[in-house]
């Protein structure tokens, strides 16, 4: 960027770009490979570098001492929704045994439980961060175009 002058806002959003697409990066392996734990670790590291810009609700009693530190609730809910199935999913999948009256391996449709559920997640992430703007921008012009700066 010779000749523009970078600002502490720029060069912070500079890494915080660097760090979300490394994220993502690494989002893709793990889910490829049916690691679920994995998938879904990396998933969390998206959602609390996205958290940068909500208030904590701080929580005190009459005395003043900090009681409970809340997220936003809004996406805090729906995060919490998504991490609780995940949870279950993934219990369900190492306790459960036996087949259906099928015979399909219940193991099996937990396991595929789990998988909608981190997928879920991740899709959650994704639409998440394009309500925040931090995401794909999407435009009516032909994809070509951006490449050689024409509009």
């Amino acid at each position: 960027m010779p000749g523009q002058e970078v600002t502490q806002k720029h060069d912070a959003t500079l890494g915080l770009i660097f760090r979300l697409n490394g994220l993502w990066a690494e989002v893709d392996i793990p889910a490829k490979e049916g690691d679920y734990e994995k998938w879904n670790n990396v998933l969390d590291r998206l959602y609390c570098n996205l958290l940068y810009r909500d208030n904590l609700d701080v929580v005190k009693d009459d005395k003043g001492n900090i009681k409970e530190i809340k997220l936003s609730e809004k996406d805090e809910k729906e995060y919490k929704f998504l991490s609780g199935e995940i949870n279950k999913y993934k219990r369900l999948s190492r306790m459960v045994k036996g087949k259906t009256s099928k015979g399909t391996p219940k193991k099996i449709i937990a396991r595929s439980r789990w998988y909608r559920a981190v997928l879920l997640k991740d899709i959650w992430l994704r639409k998440f961060m394009n309500r925040l703007g931090l995401y794909i921008k999407e435009t009516p012009k032909r994809p070509g175009d951006s490449m050689f700066g024409g509009g």
